[in-house]
């Protein structure tokens, strides 16, 4: 049915009509020569009953008399009409007396009981059987043979006169049809041309003339009330657009100015801060030495707090350019086997502190797209946290490994209160404090940051005393990075 999903509106009109009278010719045909017939058949049944009834006195009283001349004369006598085919006479013991043949060449044999075979319409015939009394006393018995022929033939030729009268009807049926159907088919053509034209320019002034009220002009009209509100929000989009790109470029000139600034900021942390405190550290270090002896013992543990705190901040100096630089680092994404990388970082790990416990698992053929440096960094971060927090363990365990896409590092640690975990990603946050665990709060927050520039997520799930497992997510390609130093250090 393809093909009459492809025809126009005109076409699919004109072929609905045509099926329709199609329908209609025939269904009313149908009906007329059933009707026809039935009519036909019910004259020819009257026809032949008035008939019998007619020379019934005349065949009763030559019965009786045995007049067979009288008897051949009468059933002679329907020689009038050509359906008749055949007229036999029997007496009171259904003995022949007489048959006429009106039509010889296509009369047969009179049958042996009339009676046997019934009577009605049979084997494209009618036969009429009936009984001839005298006083209520059967004196014989009257059978008449009906060919059907001329009544089929006259069928016919009322048929032919139906088709002919209905063939004309249709002719101007069409004719009507094709000359109305403009009336429906030029105002879904003009929607039509005005729907692609639409979508073609994108031009929403677009209108359609529509004319009266019947349910094609409501459709116009909510077509065109639909293009105005269209073109109005059009308009809205556009205002709000320019308003938009405005603020953008705004915001942007924002942006190139705080980046100058954090430029400035981390120029200024790298090389103004650290003399100063390589200073302080220095000459604590000195007075502590040469003078160490001639100080009270106080007055020598508030030094050694001056140079622990003086080294802690160069720590924290440290670790914050750490985090600017991860931060605004460029990502350059490529197929990077995941469990060697991770191997590596172990056997790092290992030689910086031969004397670390723990058993770490690397699960093999891990295979992921990243930035192999910055990947590293995350890695790092999770397995240093991870041996730090199991040092307290009997026998620290740390597993990593992949399930469903779901990256994961799992220790049996001292795991943390899952009250606190909004507070494991921001920087500078901690939840333990620095007498059982050592740490500035910075490696949790590195992680996150990579981890988020790869286009993924992290989440951790703990309880105390029972470890602490760490996933995280990639997207299948990292996004490629924001320009260096777009984003804020904390």
């Amino acid at each position: 049915m393809s093909w009459l999903r492809s025809l126009s509106i005109k076409q699919k009109l004109l072929l609905v009509t045509l099926l329709t009278l199609v329908a209609a010719v025939v269904l009313t045909a149908t009906l007329f020569m059933a009707y026809e017939r039935a009519q036909s058949r019910d004259r020819l049944a009257r026809e032949i009953a008035t008939i019998a009834q007619v020379i019934q006195s005349q065949l009763v009283a030559a019965l009786q008399f045995e007049d067979l001349a009288t008897l051949q004369e009468t059933a002679n006598s329907l020689d009038y009409d050509v359906s008749v085919e055949l007229v036999c006479i029997y007496d009171q013991q259904m003995r022949l007396k007489v048959r006429s043949f009106p039509r010889a060449e296509a009369a047969g044999s009179c049958p042996h009981n009339p009676q046997a075979g019934g009577a009605g319409f049979q084997d494209g015939g009618y036969l009429y059987v009936e009984n001839l009394y005298f006083e209520s006393v059967r004196v014989g018995t009257m059978f008449i043979r009906v060919n059907l022929a001329h009544m089929d033939q006259q069928l016919a030729h009322y048929f032919s006169m139906l088709l002919t009268a209905l063939a004309l009807v249709s002719m101007v049926s069409i004719l009507v049809a094709i000359l109305t159907q403009k009336l429906v088919t030029d105002p879904i053509i003009r929607l039509a041309a005005a729907a692609s034209r639409i979508a073609a320019d994108q031009d929403f002034s677009v209108r359609v003339q529509g004319h009266g009220d019947d349910e094609i002009a409501q459709l116009i009209r909510a077509f065109n009330t639909m293009l105005a509100a269209i073109e109005e929000r059009d308009r809205a989009l556009s205002s709000q657009r320019a308003e938009l790109e405005a603020r953008v470029e705004e915001r942007t000139a924002e942006l190139k100015t705080t980046n100058q600034e954090l430029q400035a900021f981390s120029y200024s942390v790298s090389h103004d801060l650290r003399p100063p405190l390589r200073a302080i550290n220095g000459f604590s270090e000195t007075l502590l030495e040469d003078y160490g002896s001639q100080l009270a013992p106080a007055a020598r543990d508030y030094l050694q707090r001056v140079r622990l705190a003086g080294q802690r901040m160069g720590s924290l100096i440290d670790s914050l350019l750490w985090l600017s630089r991860v931060t605004r680092q460029e990502i350059v994404a490529q197929w990077t086997d995941f469990s060697a990388l991770c191997d590596g970082v172990v056997q790092e790990l290992r030689e910086q502190s031969p004397q670390q416990r723990g058993q770490i698992r690397v699960q093999p053929g891990m295979r992921v797209r990243c930035d192999p440096g910055l990947m590293r960094v995350v890695i790092s971060n999770l397995l240093e946290n991870a041996l730090k927090y199991s040092q307290h363990s009997p026998t620290p365990t740390i597993e990593v490994g992949v399930r469903n896409g779901v990256y994961y590092v799992s220790d049996n640690g001292t795991g943390f209160d899952m009250r606190y975990a909004d507070k494991l990603f921001s920087a500078f946050q901690r939840l333990h404090g620095n007498e059982a665990f050592e740490g500035i709060g910075v490696g949790l927050a590195t992680v996150a940051r990579v981890i988020h520039r790869h286009g993924g997520d992290i989440w951790a799930e703990s309880e105390p005393g029972q470890g602490a497992v760490f996933y995280f997510t990639l997207a299948p390609e990292p996004v490629a990075g924001d320009a260096p130093g777009t984003e804020s250090l904390t």
